[in-house]
């Protein structure tokens, strides 16, 4: 083997080290429902009503991810929503779920030279009613509907990467998911008391 072989062959085997003992890149984490007691409503079923369609182009974001604020509602109804009843249908619609990925003005002179500045703000949407329609006891046709609809935002700065916006996008959606369920259970207590079991 020649010097410059030898050489060739020491610098790839590093390089092939480096690689073997690089740790992969952490995915973001999960987004998670807080554990807390069912829902039960005095229905025989429920029913999870899509109306929104992600358009799936800019400047809306949610349909690149693993997660959307669809995906949140519709796993917060088989979390929660528990049908216990023997007649009637919850239907939980979902109206609004977008998320929107818009570029921030960045500043000028020496602190927009030098300085790290947020390039992106991500501002995620979700609506749903929940409407519970049953028979009363003597014969009469009972309505009931919650409607809620929360909002979270969030910035990144210029210099995350891809994981780091991908981790922000997890966060956002955790931030979502927490308003939303503290809220919908809320509004359901305070409006569907004769439904609730």
């Amino acid at each position: 083997m020649t010097v410059f072989a030898a050489r060739r062959f020491g610098v790839l085997l590093v390089l092939l080290l480096a690689a073997c003992s690089t740790p992969p890149a952490s995915s973001p984490g999960d987004v998670a429902l807080v554990a807390r007691a069912p829902l039960q409503l005095d229905v025989a079923s429920i029913v999870l009503d899509e109306q929104y369609s992600s358009p799936a182009r800019a400047p809306s974001v949610e349909h690149l991810h693993r997660f959307s604020p669809a995906g949140i509602a519709s796993a917060w109804s088989r979390a929660r929503l528990v049908a216990a009843g023997s007649a009637g249908t919850a239907t939980l619609s979902i109206l609004d779920g977008r998320v929107i990925s818009e570029e921030l003005e960045k500043k000028g002179g020496l602190t927009g030279l030098f300085g790290d500045q947020q390039d992106t703000k991500l501002t995620a949407r979700l609506k749903t009613r929940l409407t519970v329609e049953r028979p009363g006891r003597s014969g009469e046709h009972g309505s009931w509907s919650a409607e809620v609809e929360v909002n979270a935002s969030r910035t990144i700065l210029e210099s995350a990467s891809l994981n780091d916006r991908d981790a922000a996008y997890a966060a956002l959606m955790q931030d979502l998911a927490t308003r939303f369920d503290e809220e919908m259970t809320a509004e359901i207590k305070r409006s569907m008391g004769p439904v609730l079991r």
